[in-house]
């Protein structure tokens, strides 16, 4: 049988034992709570047997019940943390990061469009490079049910970012996702909403992170709305990927003029 190298092995044991903090951004999702409990705390439990993991619920703004359904189905052995005001998606994550103690963070959606039991594999790939992204437009990924326009969103900003970008990724608008510790320390997130969620994962890139899919499903939401608003999401990222474009030919250019040099 081949086996790898002794300094893999010990490599990929310590990854294998470090601490996980899973962060769930909530807003007005008191329905769909219920079913993210049945499907999140086998995977919990899963975890937390051969690694510390703890989870951490951003309820952010929410004007229904979401508050008191995650005390009712995840109990007093989850963080449960309160914006007063709704603050948006890159806020509440950066939240949760504040209070985690974990060396992976992993930020998840609380309406399961992507399953929480695909977090094990996910955080496999942590042992192959500092991000590890949920992928439904990787060929071997698949998408269920979810509306057209969003798809078209959502895969049409990241075609448009495969073209910018030094690593072509498939998706890079998933928000389920891990990341190392260190990622997360020394990227700032300065966009709000889900642009900010692209710009971590740009700004790493750019900075040398490496970043892996794991060829995932998609579906539709069955609880609850989108609280996603299209053509302010849209201007944001295109107003980004300009100054992104900017920056690349930049670059390219001062490079080149130092190479002449």
């Amino acid at each position: 049988m081949q086996t790898q190298p002794l300094k893999t092995q010990i490599a990929t044991n310590t990854i294998d034992r470090q601490s996980v903090s899973i962060i769930i951004p909530c807003f007005n999702e008191s329905e769909g709570i219920a079913s993210l409990s049945t499907k999140l705390i086998p995977v919990w439990r899963q975890l937390s047997l051969a690694r510390e993991t703890e989870l951490i619920f951003i309820d952010d703004g929410s004007t229904d019940d979401t508050f008191i359904q995650i005390q009712r189905y995840f109990g007093e052995q989850v963080q449960i943390i309160r914006h007063q005001q709704n603050k948006g998606l890159s806020a509440a994550i950066q939240t949760g990061f504040m209070y985690s103690q974990g060396d992976i963070i992993c930020t998840i959606d609380s309406d399961c469009t992507y399953e929480p039991q695909q977090l094990i594999p996910l955080l496999n790939l942590i042992n192959l490079a500092d991000i590890a992204t949920a992928s439904p437009y990787h060929p071997q990924g698949s998408v269920k049910n979810v509306p057209a326009w969003r798809l078209f969103l959502s895969k049409g900003l990241s075609q448009i970012y495969r073209l910018v970008l030094p690593q072509k990724l498939y998706t890079y608008t998933s928000m389920f996702r891990a990341y190392r510790r260190e990622v997360l320390e020394r990227i700032p997130i300065t966009h709000p909403g889900f642009l900010g969620l692209v710009e971590v994962l740009v700004e790493a890139m750019l900075r040398g992170y490496t970043v892996a899919e794991y060829p995932t499903e998609l579906q539709s939401r069955v609880f609850g709305h989108s609280k996603l608003r299209v053509i302010r999401v849209v201007f944001s990222h295109l107003k980004y990927l300009s100054r992104l474009i900017k920056r690349r030919f930049t670059n390219q250019i001062q490079q080149k003029v130092f190479v002449y040099k």
